[in-house]
């Protein structure tokens, strides 16, 4: 959807009047070019800024102070013992110190399990660094290193190397992408069923839970047969809508697949979600490790701060949550370019996967950087919460209400979220009037019960866990006939099945998330413009048309 070469008395979406008289609603208009939420997008950058400086200032201090207590330990597998075995010693003797503290103070338990959260991370620095800096063990142990090589080697049989891992990695994916690409077009021509199959699957799995919980206690088989029944009763009432999302899911697809270019995007970002993760932990435990007083054994002077811990927390959550939604924006506005103007949105790379990209990262990133941070805010609270309930036996039963709390409040952002960031895509508008504007347009329409349908995710999800059996399977042949081994016979056999199901599902999911955010487009642009649909895919907008008037006999006025 090209903003700057499509003249307004010319773009379909700058009209404002309302087909069906509906209350207080006014058609979306394509926003002119302005960073939007600016301030928001600065304080983005700035927070990782100071992640940059983090690492830069802290990391290097923690290394060498870790890489000073490993040579003080005798090349690193010794060091590595003798950490555990300080504390053991010093955990032996401290247990009727630990129990006093915990009775004259209620709040050591958390103290305790940072500290024991802390410990662990700086082992794994430790071996991390003994394992890269200084890989070499002493002397003394290389013939005894050496004959348990060879004596390892002896109990198996086949490679076992880094290059087999590569190579399994890699036809694994590459088959991934081939089977979860086809999956698009096997979902568009075989939509219904799927959605059909997908509820009676869970049907059946309910069953299995419900009968097996027969044989574990009384409170366990209610709960099964509640669930069992539940199920059921969910399959009945969504039976007849079948049809509706099955449409949905069609035109979503069909957008995707025409727009495939999303992909690249799409895929891109799990390395940059990795990378990003790697760096967090690194500025993370180096700036507690530091600013806490630590030494290499995990010991450390002073609490972590509470509000450091939160601080990085957000930090971590807040990107996570950005990487995500510029992917679900620019989604929104290709499907926005395929619905009003399929000449700039039916190709792999086209014009409007480039351009809608652009705008995700410049003019609207201000907006996706501030939805982002409310959501980011409550995970942080929520996780904070965690920690205190998980580690301190008084006030459990307020801190559980508490975590329950925000796990609603963070659902309620995120189905927010989700809708609001439809329209930024569609239009430039600000988070907002984005907000305001989607929520105006469904009750205006009587469709707040429509967004609620949510068939066509069990679809998405069933898709990516049954492509990632596929690439398992597909794995586990390819290793036993390369003989490619990975421990003994069966974690062999183990080993290879997880690579290609974890590398198949992860691959397909991160597909089907596109079909996802496409989904939600397609209700939002229909809502808007049905008529647009009809003259550019009149295919698609007959059967959506009577789909919907089928399901939604009354909410559909068109």
């Amino acid at each position: 959807m090209e903003i700057s070469d499509i003249p307004p008395h010319q773009n379909p979406l700058t009209t404002t009047n309302n087909d069906n008289n509906d209350g207080n609603w006014t058609k979306g208009e394509v926003q002119p070019r302005r960073c939007n939420d600016f301030f928001f997008a600065l304080l983005f950058y700035a927070h990782l800024g100071v992640m940059a400086c983090c690492a830069a200032v802290y990391a290097p201090k923690m290394f060498s102070e870790v890489a000073e207590g490993a040579m003080n330990g005798n090349g690193g597998g010794g060091g590595e013992r003798n950490l555990m075995n300080e504390e053991e010693e010093s955990g032996g003797g401290s247990v009727v110190q630990q129990d006093e503290n915990e009775s004259s103070h209620g709040s050591s338990m958390g103290g305790a399990k940072d500290k024991k959260f802390l410990s662990m991370m700086i082992k794994g620095m430790h071996h991390l660094v003994t394992t890269t800096i200084m890989p070499y063990p002493s002397s003394d142990n290389i013939d005894d290193h050496h004959n348990r090589n060879l004596e390892e080697d002896d109990d198996v049989t086949g490679t076992n190397d880094m290059g087999d891992m590569m190579l399994l990695l890699g036809i694994s994916a590459l088959i991934a992408l081939v089977i979860s690409t086809g999956a698009l077009s096997f979902m568009i021509r075989h939509a219904e069923s799927l959605i059909r199959f997908a509820l009676l699957f869970n049907i059946a799995a309910t069953a299995v839970f419900a009968i097996g919980s027969l044989f574990l206690s009384p409170f366990a088989a209610i709960w099964g047969l509640f669930l069992f029944g539940l199920t059921v009763y969910y399959a009945y009432i969504v039976w007849g809508r079948i049809p509706f999302a099955a449409c949905n899911l069609v035109s979503a697809t069909t957008a995707v697949k025409a727009n495939l270019g999303l992909a690249f995007f799409a895929y891109s970002s799990l390395p940059i979600m990795i990378g990003w993760s790697a760096w967090w932990i690194v500025s993370f435990v180096s700036t507690v490790y530091i600013t806490s007083g630590c030494d290499a054994q995990g010991n450390c002077e002073n609490e972590p701060s509470n509000l450091l811990v939160f601080a990085m927390l957000l930090s971590y959550y807040w990107t996570f949550q950005v990487i995500k939604n510029v992917i679900h924006v620019t989604v929104a506005g290709t499907v926005g370019t395929w619905w009003f103007v399929p000449t700039e949105g039916s190709s792999c790379c086209s014009r409007g996967v480039r351009d809608s990209f652009l705008r995700s990262v410049t003019t609207s990133f201000g907006s996706i950087c501030m939805g982002s941070l409310l959501v980011a805010i409550v995970e942080a609270s929520k996780a904070m919460v965690r920690n205190l309930r998980e580690s301190d036996d008084g006030g459990g039963i307020f801190l559980c209400i508490a975590e329950c709390l925000l796990s609603c409040l963070q659902d309620i952002l995120e189905y927010f979220n989700t809708w609001a960031f439809v329209f930024v895509g569609l239009y430039g508008y600000t988070f907002l009037e984005s907000g305001k504007n989607v929520i105006n347009l469904f009750k205006s329409r009587g469709w707040t019960t429509i967004i609620t349908d949510n068939l066509a995710q069990g679809v998405l999800g069933m898709v990516s866990v049954a492509v990632g059996l596929i690439t398992g399977l597909v794995a586990l042949a390819i290793a036993h006939g390369q003989g490619m081994v990975f421990g003994d016979e069966l974690g062999a056999s183990a080993a290879a099945f997880f690579i290609g199901f974890i590398i198949g599902a992860v691959l397909t999911n991160t597909l089907m998330t596109l079909v996802s955010s496409a989904v939600n487009t397609v209700i939002v642009c229909y809502a808007e413009a049905p008529h647009e649909f009809q003259q550019n895919h009149p295919k698609l907008s007959e059967d959506m048309r009577a789909a919907w008037r089928q399901a939604w006999p009354a909410e559909f006025t068109y």
